[in-house]
């Protein structure tokens, strides 16, 4: 097949593309930012959209605002990207007969839980503009399913970390704060946890997703292991010594909360295989200069 990956200067498509050219697939990454092997294109604009979905069979859709602090600083930013640039993609895969798009939407759509583990059918609250502009998106493929006939998928996925992370991200500031021999620095008590879930197994999921005949459904796509920040610091401090301190919480951080995978593993059979003290391991190595040796 014929796969479209959007946002592919980001951190996750570079995982999904490999998984799927790994499966004999054809891919084409794009992005806003073009650079070797990604194809610049423009997510608000139609134009842009009609030309880049052409000939395509799948698109998997990972373009937009994915920082929760730029969408906080600068919502307009994202409900741009996120929401109408989501709306023009949409309408260029009608246009051109894609047969699925398949989203890449957050458990964070969820906001406050009602209730724990937190099922597909669980109420969406959101109260922050990136994740109001995610479900925003979220609904409008559902919407093109239901309505126009564009077979769709959308994957809640879970809190993601792997090579290639975001050098704002809590494992890279973690790493770099350690390498460099100054303490760890953690904003709040700790405690607040996630179920981080490794690009790889976020990529498989989109491979499992765009190879199934389902749509029209949403996913929750995450790790069943609960890591807390401290846990995280603990484990960064234990392979690169280091102190740990504390500092006020940080204003627009997402409570933690525990979500329920069950559905994609009997629909898709998806199931996470790379355990987070693998992953973590494999993120210090990627962060710890390598050392030119003489030969």
């Amino acid at each position: 097949m014929n796969i479209l990956i959007t946002g592919s200067a980001g951190f996750i498509a570079p995982h999904v593309a490999q998984a799927f050219t790994s499966r004999g697939h054809s891919v084409v990454r794009t992005d806003i930012r073009a650079s070797d092997g990604i194809v610049r294109s423009e997510l608000t604009s139609l134009e842009s959209m009609l030309d880049i979905t052409r000939g395509v069979d799948i698109v998997c859709h990972l373009g937009g605002v994915g920082d929760v602090y730029l969408a906080i600083n600068e919502p307009y930013t994202a409900a741009s990207a996120n929401v109408l640039g989501t709306a023009i993609l949409l309408e260029a895969c009608l246009r051109n007969k894609v047969r699925k798009v398949v989203y890449a939407s957050t458990w964070e759509v969820y906001g406050e839980p009602h209730y724990q583990p937190i099922d597909e059918v669980h109420p969406c609250n959101p109260d922050h503009p990136y994740n109001i502009t995610k479900l925003a998106g979220e609904r409008l493929v559902m919407a093109y399913d239901k309505l126009k006939g564009l077979p769709g998928v959308a994957l809640r996925l879970g809190t993601a970390y792997g090579t290639g992370m975001r050098p704002n991200s809590v494992f890279s500031l973690f790493i770099n704060k350690a390498l460099a021999g100054q303490p760890i620095t953690i904003k709040g008590t700790g405690q607040q946890s996630r179920q981080f879930t490794h690009a790889k197994d976020i990529a498989r999921g989109f491979l499992l997703a765009a190879e199934s005949d389902v749509h029209g459904d949403v996913f929750n796509l995450v790790a069943g292991e609960d890591i807390s920040i401290q846990q995280l610091a603990e484990k960064v401090a234990q392979a690169l010594p280091t102190q740990i301190v504390y500092e006020p919480a940080r204003a627009g951080d997402v409570p933690p909360a525990r979500v329920n995978a069950t559905k994609v593993h009997k629909v898709l059979g998806w199931q996470p295989q790379v355990q987070f003290d693998e992953g973590l391991s494999e993120i210090i190595a990627a962060h710890i200069p390598q050392v030119a040796v003489a030969g």
